[in-house]
């Protein structure tokens, strides 16, 4: 997997809910403007990384519920240059976001890939030199 050949760090595991399980949580979600969801990291000591639950509205509106994605920390947009690179040059997917600021404070810059054969990946850039939305 991509992970082991990057040697990836894991941040988080996302989960899509219905809305209606947010009652459900004792802490409250915050609202991600960018992509129109409530999202809520909680760490799990089980795995040992975040669980971040996301709404299934505005941009997830379409997500099956459940698993959606790993996110794995990068160190900067070098690291993501060459990840970038080897899933191109390798046909093994496709970007779904460029990369954006997360409103989360477990995450910083954040970007989506498509990846053929693991469905969704979302790649948290720790560091970054560039001023991102």
């Amino acid at each position: 997997m991509i992970d082991k050949i990057f040697n990836l760090e894991l941040n988080h595991i996302g989960i899509i809910i219905d809305p209606k399980e947010m009652v459900n949580f004792k802490e409250k979600f915050l609202f991600d403007p960018i992509q129109k969801v409530h999202i809520l990291f909680k760490f799990s000591k089980i795995k040992n990384c975040y669980i971040e639950y996301i709404t299934r509205e505005g941009r997830a509106n379409n997500y099956l519920l459940g698993f959606n994605h790993l996110c794995y920390n990068l160190e900067n947009e070098d690291h993501l240059s060459m990840i970038h690179k080897f899933v191109i040059e390798n046909d093994l997917g496709i970007r779904l976001t460029l990369p954006e600021k997360s409103i989360a404070k477990q995450c910083n810059i954040v970007t989506f890939y498509n990846l053929k054969f693991f469905n969704n990946i979302e790649f948290n850039l720790i560091k970054s030199d560039k001023d991102y939305i």
